[in-house]
């Protein structure tokens, strides 16, 4: 049975690719994020996908009180929007309540 090879992933080539798609609008930035989360090997993301679980569970109730069964006609869409609303969740840590609960205005360079 073959063996995975081993992949070394560069941090800062990918971070600054990651930045320089974003700032071009590019969707390989996906690709680098991709990467640096594959990277992430003592969990420094975990804050970031607890809240994005927690904006998924609130999308699925409402799906659910709302009665909606397909859900997938706008998918795409629903988890790029969770996507930005868990990154506003993950910005507001440190444990203050339940995350999301506030907004931010982030300040980017």
């Amino acid at each position: 049975m073959a063996t995975k090879p081993e992949t070394t992933i560069n941090l800062t080539e990918e971070a600054a690719a990651l930045v320089a798609c974003l700032r071009n609008g590019d969707a390989a930035a996906s690709v680098h994020l991709a990467r640096l989360i594959e990277a992430d090997a003592h969990g420094a993301l975990l804050p970031f996908a607890e809240a994005l679980g927690a904006r998924i569970i609130d999308h699925l109730n409402r799906f659910a009180e709302l009665n909606i069964t397909e859900p997938d006609a706008t998918l795409d869409e629903e988890v790029y929007q969770l996507l930005k609303v868990a990154a506003i969740d993950w910005a507001l840590i440190p444990e203050q309540g339940r995350a999301g609960e506030g907004r931010i205005t982030p300040d980017f360079v």
